[in-house]
């Protein structure tokens, strides 16, 4: 099976939102339906397949695990809200076979050194303290293995963006930078690559920002 890195849209209506603020229905939008798969595509393009066993933290709607599936042999979900039963069924009527778990990622049981590929997109920016987040990560990965972590921007100018398309609130939600997640992962992990949105805007003015660590 040949294993690539792009990102595969399901069908509209072959997923359903786990929570009123799924951001699933955007993907399938004129114009911000751009933004929400770029930053997507960008995200995987990142990567080097064929893995072994991929972990995606967050794993929502599961509208990245038919892309992940892709590149690896196993993909295993884990997610604090959405119904595993529920979108685990939507993606075997997509032909794609995940183990999905509902819990919290630093709770939940783990083969230690069991991944060689975690994805965390659009995650941890919901998160305050990173420490605990990215020493359990590091104990979960392979020797070596990869973390990829998209984030958005998050400062003033973003609050009116999502605003605008309808996410009020969101400096409730979104609590850190990626400038802050990139420091607070220095001691497990070195950055190996990263990129941002839009590419030709200096990266200070990006929008969103994909960031590829490895293991120390």
């Amino acid at each position: 099976m040949t294993r690539t890195n792009l990102f595969l849209l399901p069908p509209k209506g072959s997923l359903t939102p786990n929570t009123p603020d799924d951001p699933l229905p955007y993907y399938y939008k004129p114009l911000v339906g751009w933004f929400f798969k770029k930053r997507i595509e960008q995200a995987l393009a990142l990567l080097n397949p064929p893995f072994k066993s991929v972990l995606e933290v967050g794993y929502g709607s599961g509208i990245l695990l038919p892309s992940l599936a892709q590149m690896a042999d196993r993909v295993t979900g884990v997610d604090l809200a959405s119904d595993p039963e529920v979108v685990g069924a939507n993606l075997r009527r997509l032909g794609v076979q995940c183990h999905l778990i509902k819990g919290n990622l630093l709770e939940v049981t783990f083969d230690k050194e069991g991944f060689d590929l975690i994805v965390a997109i659009s995650v941890l920016e919901h998160i305050q303290d990173l420490e605990p987040v990215f020493e359990r990560l590091h104990e979960l990965l392979t020797p070596s293995g990869y973390l990829l972590v998209g984030m958005p921007r998050v400062d003033k100018f973003m609050e009116k963006a999502f605003a605008s398309i309808g996410f009020k609130g969101i400096e409730q939600h979104h609590v850190t930078t990626y400038k802050m997640c990139i420091e607070a992962a220095t001691p497990w992990f070195r950055l190996v690559k990263r990129a941002h949105l839009v590419p030709w805007l200096p990266e200070w003015a990006g929008l969103y920002f994909n960031m590829l660590f490895q293991k120390k």
